[in-house]
C-alpha cells in the first residue's frame, strides 16, 4: 500500500512543480506566453489553488486584509517539488546496498516542511536545470566513448552507466535531471489528455 501512495506522490509532485515552474518564469522574465501555454499554466494553477487556500487559511484568520499573490504559491510550491526531486535522488542512492539517506517517513516529511516551505527548496532549482542541461551531453559522451558496448536505444543501461562513472557524491544530481525531464513530460502529457476530454 505504501509503495502505491508513493506513485501517487511522484506523479503529483511531478506535475505541480512543473507548472510552478513555467508560473515563476511568466512571472520573473515578463515575456507573453504562447496561448496554449498560458492555458497550461492556469489549468495548474486553478488545480492547486484549493490546496494553497487550506493551507493558507491560519494567516487569512489572524491577518483578514492580507492578500498572498500568485508568484509565492508557485515559489512554494517549486521549492517543495524541489526538495522532494533532492530527497528522492538521495534516497535512491544506495552505499553497499543499504539506504544512507532520507530512511524514514518523518526525516522526509521534516525535511519538505523546513526546506520546502520556506522556499530554501528553490536553492536545488539551478542544480535541477543544470543537470538537466548536461544530461544529453552526458548521454551523447558516454555512446561515444562505449561504441561497442552502448547503443543509443538502450537508454537505461546508459543512464546506469552515467550514474555509477559519476560517483556517489554526484549520482543524485542525474536522477534529480531524470526526475525533472520525468516532470516535464507528465505535465504535457496531462495536460494534453485533459484538454482532449474536456
Amino acid at each position: 500500500m505504501g509503495a502505491f501512495f508513493n506513485k501517487i506522490w511522484g506523479v503529483l509532485g511531478v506535475v505541480l512543480s512543473a507548472s510552478s515552474i513555467f508560473s515563476l518564469l511568466q512571472r520573473g522574465f515578463d515575456i507573453p506566453l504562447a496561448f496554449s501555454l498560458f492555458e497550461l499554466v492556469h489549468y495548474y494553477r486553478s488545480l492547486v489553488a484549493p490546496i494553497f487556500e487550506f493551507l493558507y487559511n491560519p494567516i487569512y484568520w489572524m491577518f483578514p486584509s492580507l492578500e498572498i499573490p500568485n508568484w509565492v504559491t508557485d515559489a512554494q510550491i517549486v521549492s517543495i517539488f524541489m526538495t522532494s526531486i533532492y530527497i528522492k535522488a538521495k534516497s535512491t542512492l544506495r552505499v553497499n546496498g543499504k539506504q544512507v539517506h532520507f530512511k524514514t517517513l518523518w526525516s522526509k516529511v521534516h525535511t519538505i516542511i523546513v526546506v520546502g516551505f520556506t522556499l530554501i527548496g528553490l536553492l536545488f532549482l539551478p542544480i535541477v536545470i543544470f543537470a538537466m542541461v548536461m544530461l544529453p551531453i552526458s548521454y551523447i559522451n558516454h555512446i561515444r566513448w562505449n561504441r561497442g558496448t552502448l547503443k543509443w536505444y538502450s537508454v537505461k543501461k546508459v543512464l546506469e552507466r552515467i550514474t555509477v562513472t559519476s560517483g556517489t557524491d554526484m549520482a543524485y544530481v542525474t536522477i534529480a535531471a531524470i526526475y525533472g525531464y520525468i516532470t516535464i513530460f507528465t505535465v504535457v502529457v496531462f495536460f494534453m489528455f485533459n484538454t482532449m476530454i474536456g
